[in-house]
């Protein structure tokens, strides 16, 4: 059975037709594990509509492989490929198995470049079924990958990522892995190591590169990733308690426990309101869903 996140997210991509199907399915895999790339999304646009409204592969299946690929492929030159193609054969055997071709012509009965098969699609509402297969290959691939071992289980995955206090390790400035450290990482690598001398020579068309050293310094750090969430090895606020706490109480998140809200937290009165709010929403609304509507936020608002 799809999970919530699969199917949610899905309609919110593909449903409410924002984007097209290889688009949407690679994205949702890709979110699960978080290796969002919007360079992943641009290069699975000519896959859909059966590559290019050419009656070729179904979308979601070529969505599905490259999701499959961004876990298990290859980055090196020499490496091992085997396991990744058996990873796709699996996937494959289990779509046909279930709709009898991998083909999107032969999935739907329409060439998208004859107007009257267009306007059936339309008619008959013919993207419902293919966003039911999007739910399925994207659910498929998944599943796939977990039970080898490219990615943990969902609710495991979100802990990860996702305080006891309600606040989102993940997106942190010192996560480890996080969008701060890789975009921080890459800026500093653009520069090169030399940018320090060439700042110096810019200072006489802009003063704000007198400034170089101290930003320097701050990227560094910022692109060290020097955490791996407070479940870990601890917040660098060190008067919070909150994960120790959890710990000794034998809970995920703080509204697991009986003795919630308590002052055990360690927090200052505003932190302190934010921990007793995000808990409350969370016992509102699940973990998943609290996770899913801070992913996309700026963590420092």
């Amino acid at each position: 059975m799809a999970s919530d996140f699969v199917k949610d997210r899905l309609l919110e991509l593909f449903g409410d037709n924002n984007f097209l199907c290889a688009e949407s399915v690679v994205q949702v895999i890709a979110e699960a594990g978080g290796r969002e790339s919007r360079d992943v999304v641009r290069a699975a646009t000519g896959f859909c509509s059966g590559v290019s409204r050419t009656c070729g592969q179904c979308g979601v299946v070529t969505g599905a492989i490259m999701g499959i690929g961004l876990y298990a492929g290859r980055d090196k030159a020499g490496e091992d490929h085997e396991a990744c193609y058996a990873l796709v054969q699996e996937l494959l055997d289990r779509f046909d198995d279930r709709y009898g071709s991998i083909n999107c012509f032969e999935l739907i009965q329409c060439h998208f470049t004859d107007p009257d098969d267009k306007a059936r699609y339309r008619r008959d509402n013919l993207r419902l079924d293919c966003y039911r297969m999007a739910v399925f290959a994207a659910e498929t691939a998944l599943s796939i990958l977990r039970e080898h071992g490219y990615l943990p289980d969902e609710a495991d995955w979100i802990k990860t990522r996702l305080a006891p206090c309600g606040l989102l390790c993940g997106k942190c400035a010192a996560f480890d892995g996080g969008p701060i450290h890789q975009a921080s990482r890459e800026l500093r690598d653009q520069l090169g190591p030399n940018f320090a001398a060439y700042a110096k020579r810019f200072e006489a068309m802009n003063p704000a590169f007198a400034n170089y050293p101290a930003f320097a310094e701050l990227l560094d750090f910022l692109a060290q990733g020097s955490c791996t969430g407070c479940r870990e090895q601890g917040c660098l606020f060190q008067a919070c308690h909150v994960p120790d706490c959890a710990r000794q109480h034998g809970v995920n998140y703080c509204f697991e426990c009986d003795a919630f809200p308590c002052e055990e937290h360690g927090m200052p009165d505003r932190l302190a309101d934010v921990w007793q709010r995000n808990n409350e929403k969370m016992r509102e609304c699940g973990c998943e869903k609290w996770y899913r509507k801070l992913k996309d936020k700026p963590r420092y608002p």
